[in-house]
C-alpha cells in the first residue's frame, strides 16, 4: 500500500535524482514565497495565523517539490554473451547468375542459417548498412571501409564473432595493395574472422565488352578507329563474332579468338562522310548461359569535325568566273580543292590527235563519279556540259551516283551558269534535274545577253547565303550597289519547295513568276544551290575599283559553302548535348539555340525537344532566354543511344528543328570482374587469424567465448507524480483554507 502512495517501490541501492530544470525550481520557489507572505496579510488571532502560515507553506513547498520532478533511479548491470556480426557483401557483382542461382540468393540463404539470438546482420557495398539488402547492385565495394564502419559500430565491445560473406571482389585500396604483393594491414577487428566464398569460377560463363575507345573525336574523311577491349569467362580459346552498328545498322562484323584467360581485342576502322554525332554500337553475342548479358553491348556516340571541306571543281571551259572561283576555294585552308578544266575528251582522239600531241590528261569521270565521289563534301559543275565526257553508255548512272551522293549521302551540289549549262547542257530531265532547285527546260533555250542588276528577295534577305551584313537594310543596300552582270540562262523555272534568293528584274518564267537567278534547294538529305550566271567575278572586280575590296564576293561564297555543308553557324535552330557519352543515372544537359531572321539571338520563343531510345519518348519544353537559348535537363533511365529532336516555335510559326544524338552507359566496375577471388579472401582470413570456407563449404564460425557485455538495466520511480505527494499537497492546502474561513477572511 505504501509503495502505491509514493509511486513504486523504493529499493536500498537507489538514488534520488531532480529532473526539473533549475529555472523552473527558482521561478516556482519565488512564486510560492510571494503567495505564502500574501498569505499572511489581513487581521485575526496569533493562532489561526500561525496555523493558516503553516499548512500555505506545506502545501506550496509540496508544489515545488513537485515542479523539481524528484525520481528515484535504479541502476543494476548484467553480463550478456557476446554478438557475431555478420557482413554480407551487396555489391552488383553478387548479382551474378551462375548455377540457376544468384550469389545473392546464396548469400542470403547463408546469413538466414546464421541468424538467432545475439546475430547482428550488416550489408556492405562502400559503406556498412543494417539487416539484410534489398537488392544486390552497391557499387564500389569496400572491404576495408566496412570492417572500420564495423568497429568504430561497436568500440570498446569485444565480439564473439564476426563473418563475411562474399565473392571477393573488393574494389577499394585493400585488396588492390595485396594484388600489388604489398601485404597490406586490415583493420583491427572486434572478434575472430570467418569468410564464407559464395561463387565460383569454374561455373561461371560471362562474355562482355569491357570497353570502348573511340578517341574522343574524328575528322570528315579521315579515317578514324573503334577499340573494343573483350573479356570472355569460361571463353578462353574460343572464337566470338564481334559485331560493329552505326544508327541501328550493321556496318561491319569481326571473329576474334580470346586467349587463354579469355581476353581479346577487336578494332574496327570507320571513315566517317559528313560531319554531326553519330552512335555506334559494339557487341558480342549473347548466350543462354551468359551470367552478365547486360554487358554484352557498349554505345558510342562519335563526334565527327570537318578537318577541310573537300570540294570537286568540275568545268567545261576557261572562263573569269572560273578563275576567280578556283583562286577563292584555293586561297581558303580550309579547303581541300580538286578541280578539273576540261579541254579534252575521247573525241579528241577519235579525230586522230596522238597521246603525245595532247598535254592535258584525259578526264577520268568514271573513277570520279563512282569510288571517289562520296570522299567530298561538295560538287561545283560551273558552265560544265557532262555529255561529250559522260561516253561509254553509263552517263545516267553517273548522274544518278550524283543525285544519290546528295539526296541520300546527304552532301551538297552546286550548278553555275553558263553556255554549257542547265538547259543548254541537256540536264533537262537528267536525274541530276531531279536534285537541283530549278526545272530545266528539255529543249535548249538561247540565254539572254542583256545586262542587269539581281533583285534580293525576301527570302534571300533572310537566307545565310545571301546575308553579306547582319543589318538587313545594310544588306540590302550591298546588293543594289552590285555590278551589273551580263547574261543568264532563261530556260528555267523554279521548284516547289525551293527558295528563290536573287531573282532578274524583269525577266519571267514560263508559270509567270520572276526568273531566278540564285535559288536553293534542300533535296533528301543534302543541300543545292543554281546560279544561273557565269559573272559572279564582277562582283569582286567592281568593289575593288570603287577601294571596297572584294568582301561581296567573298561573303557571298563563303556563306554559300557554309550553307551547303550545313554547316551550323548557318542554322537559325540548334540542339546539342555538353557530352555525347554520359554514365547511366547523370544529368544531361540539353541547349536549344535559336536565332532570328537577322541572326541574332531570339528570346522568348517555345523549345519542345523529344527524347527517344527504343520506344520510350520523354516530352520536355522550356522558352529561350536573352541569349537566344533554352537550357533543358533530362535524367536518363535506360542505356544505349538516345535521340534529341528540338523543334523551336513563335505563337503558330514553327521556325525550324534540329536534332543530335547522345549514348548512355550503364557500364559498373563491379561488373568488369565477375570471377570470385578466392586468394584474396583466403588470405584476408587467415590474416585476421580466422576461417575460412571455400563455396559450398559449411562449417561453425570462430568464435571468442569469453566475448561479452554489460547491460544495465535502470528502474526509475517517479515521486513527483505519486499519489502520496499531489494528495498531501490537497490537503495542506484545503486545510490551510478551512482555517483561513474560520477566522473570518477570505
Amino acid at each position: 500500500m505504501i509503495d502505491w502512495w509514493i509511486g513504486g517501490a523504493l529499493g536500498p541501492s537507489g538514488a534520488l535524482v531532480w529532473t526539473g530544470p533549475d529555472w523552473v525550481v527558482v521561478v516556482a520557489a519565488g512564486t510560492a514565497l510571494v503567495a505564502w507572505v500574501a498569505s499572511l496579510a489581513g487581521r485575526r488571532a496569533a493562532a489561526a495565523r500561525l496555523a493558516e502560515a503553516a499548512l500555505w507553506a506545506g502545501a506550496l513547498a509540496g508544489v515545488v517539490v513537485a515542479l523539481a520532478r524528484p525520481v528515484w533511479v535504479e541502476e543494476q548491470g548484467r553480463t550478456e554473451p557476446g554478438r557475431v556480426a555478420v557482413l554480407v557483401d551487396a555489391s552488383a557483382s553478387m548479382g551474378v547468375r551462375e548455377g540457376g542461382g544468384s550469389r545473392g540468393e546464396q548469400a542470403t540463404a547463408l546469413a538466414a542459417s546464421l541468424e538467432g539470438k545475439g546475430v547482428d546482420v550488416f550489408h556492405f557495398g562502400a559503406n556498412l548498412s543494417a539487416g539484410l539488402p534489398d537488392s544486390f547492385a552497391l557499387p564500389d565495394t569496400d572491404f576495408d571501409a566496412a570492417l572500420r564502419a564495423l568497429s568504430d559500430r561497436f568500440a570498446g565491445e569485444k565480439l564473439a564473432g564476426v563473418v563475411i560473406i562474399s565473392d571477393g571482389l573488393d574494389r577499394g585500396l585493400l585488396r588492390q595493395h595485396w594484388r600489388a604483393g604489398e601485404n597490406p594491414v586490415p583493420p583491427q577487428l572486434p572478434g575472430p574472422l570467418t569468410v564464407f566464398q559464395v561463387g565460383t569460377a569454374s561455373d561461371l560463363r560471362d562474355l562482355a565488352v569491357q570497353s570502348v575507345d573511340a578517341g574522343g573525336y574524328a575528322y570528315v574523311h579521315a579515317p578514324f578507329r573503334l577499340h573494343a577491349t573483350l573479356r570472355g569467362v569460361g571463353f578462353g580459346g574460343r572464337m566470338v563474332r564481334v559485331q560493329l552498328s552505326k544508327e541501328g545498322a550493321v556496318v561491319h562484323t569481326k571473329d576474334v579468338v580470346l586467349d587463354g584467360d579469355g581476353k581479346g581485342e577487336a578494332t574496327f576502322e570507320v571513315t566517317p562522310d559528313k560531319a554531326g554525332r553519330f552512335a555506334y554500337l559494339i557487341e558480342v553475342p549473347d548466350y543462354e548461359d551468359d551470367a552478365v548479358p547486360s554487358n554484352n553491348s557498349m554505345p558510342v556516340v562519335v563526334r565527327v569535325v570537318r578537318d577541310k571541306i573537300r570540294v570537286l571543281q568540275v568545268a567545261g571551259a576557261p572562263s573569269w568566273d572560273v578563275k576567280f572561283l578556283r583562286r577563292f576555294l584555293k586561297g581558303d585552308p580550309s579547303v581541300d580543292l580538286v578541280s578539273f578544266f576540261i579541254l579534252r575528251t575521247r573525241r579528241d582522239l577519235a579525230r586522230g590527235w596522238s597521246q603525245d600531241e595532247l598535254s592535258l590528261i584525259e578526264f577520268p569521270y568514271q573513277q570520279l563519279f563512282s569510288e571517289d565521289l562520296k570522299t567530298f563534301d561538295l560538287v561545283v559543275f560551273q558552265n560544265f556540259d557532262y555529255e561529250p565526257y559522260f561516253e561509254g553508255g553509263n552517263q545516267s548512272q553517273l548522274l544518278q551516283n550524283l543525285k544519290d551522293f546528295v539526296v541520300k549521302d546527304g552532301h551538297a551540289l552546286v550548278m553555275v551558269g553558263g553556255d554549257r549549262s542547265f538547259d543548254l547542257g541537256k540536264y533537262g530531265g537528267t536525274p541530276l534535274e531531279d536534285v537541283l532547285p530549278v526545272t530545266i527546260s528539255a529543249t535548249a533555250t538561247p540565254a539572254d545577253e542583256v545586262p542587269f542588276r539581281p533583285v534580293l528577295t525576301t527570302a534571300g534577305a533572310r537566307h545565310p547565303v545571301t546575308r553579306l551584313v547582319s543589318d538587313p537594310t545594310e544588306n540590302a543596300t550591298w546588293w543594289a550597289r552590285t555590278f551589273p552582270l551580263d547574261g543568264t540562262n532563261t530556260g528555267l523555272d523554279i521548284r516547289p519547295g525551293s527558295d528563290v534568293l536573287l531573282a532578274h528584274p524583269t525577266l519571267k518564267t514560263a508559270s509567270g513568276k520572276p526568273l531566278p537567278i540564285l535559288s536553293v534547294r534542300e533535296a533528301g538529305a543534302g543541300r543545292s544551290m543554281a546560279l544561273t550566271v557565269d559573272a559572279s567575278w564582277r562582283w569582286s572586280l567592281f568593289e575593288a575599283a570603287e577601294g571596297r575590296g572584294n568582301q561581296a564576293y567573298l561573303r557571298f561564297w563563303k556563306n554559300a559553302m557554309r550553307w551547303l555543308i550545313a554547316d551550323p553557324s548557318t542554322a537559325r535552330i540548334t540542339v546539342d548535348t555538353a557530352r555525347e557519352n554520359v554514365s547511366l543515372g547523370d544529368d544531361v544537359r540539353i541547349v536549344v539555340g535559336a536565332r532570328g531572321t537577322d541572326f541574332g539571338p531570339l528570346e522568348g520563343a517555345h523549345a519542345v525537344v523529344t527524347v527517344t531510345s527504343g520506344d520510350q519518348t520523354i516530352k520536355l519544353e522550356g522558352n529561350t532566354g536573352a541569349d537566344g537559348s533554352a537550357i533543358l535537363t533530362f535524367k536518363p533511365e535506360r542505356r544505349g543511344a538516345h535521340r534529341v529532336e528540338a523543334k523551336v516555335t513563335v505563337g503558330d510559326t514553327t521556325l525550324g528543328a534540329d536534332a543530335t544524338v547522345f549514348a548512355v552507359t550503364n557500364r559498373d566496375p563491379e561488373l568488369d570482374e565477375v570471377a570470385p577471388d578466392d586468394g584474396f579472401l583466403k588470405w584476408l582470413a587467415a590474416r585476421g587469424g580466422g576461417t575460412f570456407y571455400g563455396a559450398g563449404e559449411h562449417g561453425p564460425i570462430a568464435r571468442d567465448e569469453s566475448a561479452g557485455r554489460t547491460v544495465w538495466d535502470r528502474r526509475e520511480v517517479a515521486l513527483w507524480r505519486s499519489p502520496g505527494l499531489v494528495g498531501l499537497i490537497g490537503l495542506l492546502a484545503g486545510a490551510a483554507w478551512i482555517v483561513r474561513r474560520r477566522a473570518g477572511m477570505r
